[in-house]
């Protein structure tokens, strides 16, 4: 879920904020909670505000406008809580035990009992390959065509080199070097090699239980690092005849599979995110942004960003090519560079320590980039800056 999804979610209930309240201004007594059952049977709820503040281990608030478990909806707390009078909510732990704070005016709250327990449960996974059932890994070199009846297995195709039709019922597409597409079962399908071209092309069928994700069948996906990672191994693992080797194939499909709903996640994400209208879009950037200028001079990670706001890398890179036609790890490194010079001009530190301060491997690496991006080194930049003041 990211930032904006979850401030349209949970502005019912309350709203979210980033440093701890202090007591003493905001006239707040605090109560310490530890939990360590994943059922409850009853909700709090407050007459005035109230804030939660997670001490240690992970969690998730069950928050309502009833305690009623139908009405009961689940948020993962990744910041502090500010959670609006009269609202229902408890607190439960995704690890074995969490520890949290309830802060309000006064130590006044109802106690109000469900109908009937709640019981909190991570998503279930919604596949489990079971078998593989055959793969060949073709070399073809003339034209050819070749029809296959439905089964009732998955099959995955996967084009090394080259370029394979697969035509699934009255739909073709085209898989270059890189795509990857799964048949459902029962599904008639043609494979086709055009004349004077060549392919390498894996192909898995395999027994798998799936519930859910249905856009992960019949669906042309090109493969990333990870993916590809995976299936050389299985491509490698294939002509050996230990057992060992098919237990480990077992595996490796049951990790491309995983990585393929990680994919569809980024689509669906990327697509809610296109979805939203300008001017949220637009105010997720600018709240980027400022976090960006905020945490400049800590070593601050692209990966670090999407966990603050809810994001994949995939819809943090679109949201930065729409609207400042650039990449977030450039952007970043623009500022830090930018930021670089100014503290160059301040005189106030080493060149070693700003490029430590701006989270550089190196100063030699800064040193590098520096002068790639300003035609100077940072020395040279320094002594031009005194040599202005001295005139």
């Amino acid at each position: 879920m990211n930032n904006q999804a979850f401030y349209d979610s949970f502005l019912e209930f309350g709203s979210i904020y980033y440093e701890p309240i202090d007591l003493e201004k905001h006239h707040l007594a605090c109560m310490q909670f530890f939990t360590h059952t994943k059922t409850m049977e009853q909700l709090f709820c407050f007459p005035c505000e109230v804030y939660i503040e997670l001490i240690s281990g992970l969690a998730s608030i069950v928050v309502g406008s009833q305690p009623d478990p139908v009405d009961l909806k689940t948020f993962p707390i990744h910041h502090y809580l500010k959670i609006n009078p009269g609202v229902c909510f408890n607190i439960l732990p995704v690890s074995d035990e969490a520890t949290y704070y309830l802060l309000a005016p006064e130590n006044r709250y109802t106690k109000l009992t469900m109908p009937e327990p709640y019981t909190f449960q991570l998503k279930p996974v919604h596949f489990n390959v079971l078998e593989i059932l055959d793969h060949y890994y073709f070399n073809e070199e003339q034209a050819y065509c070749f029809n296959r009846a439905g089964h009732a297995y998955f099959e995955l195709l996967y084009v090394h080199n080259g370029t394979l039709t697969v035509t699934l019922a009255d739909t073709s597409c085209t898989l270059a070097a890189g795509d990857l597409i799964l048949c459902k079962p029962d599904s008639d399908h043609a494979k086709r090699l055009a004349k004077d071209s060549a392919c390498n092309y894996l192909s898995i069928s395999f027994d798998m239980e799936l519930s859910e994700s249905q856009i992960l069948l019949n669906h042309v996906f090109h493969c990333t690092n990870g993916l590809r990672d995976a299936l050389y191994k299985i491509i490698e693992e294939r002509t050996m005849h230990s057992p060992h080797a098919q237990t480990l194939m077992l595996c490796h499909l049951q990790e491309i599979i995983t990585r393929l709903c990680l994919l569809c996640s980024e689509l669906e994400e990327e697509h809610n995110l296109l979805s939203l209208n300008q001017n949220s879009q637009s105010d997720l950037l600018q709240q980027i942004l400022a976090y960006m200028e905020e945490k400049v001079t800590e070593p601050i990670t692209i990966e670090q960003i999407c966990h603050k706001f809810f994001m994949s890398r995939t819809s943090l890179q679109a949201l930065f090519k729409m609207y400042l036609h650039n990449s977030p790890k450039n952007y970043l490194l623009n500022i830090k560079l930018q930021k670089s010079k100014e503290l160059i001009r301040e005189s106030q530190y080493t060149i070693s320590e700003i490029a430590d301060m701006l989270g550089f491997s190196s100063i030699h690496y800064f040193s590098r980039l520096f002068k790639k991006y300003f035609e100077l080194s940072p020395s040279e930049y320094a002594k031009e800056i005194a040599a202005s003041e001295n005139n």
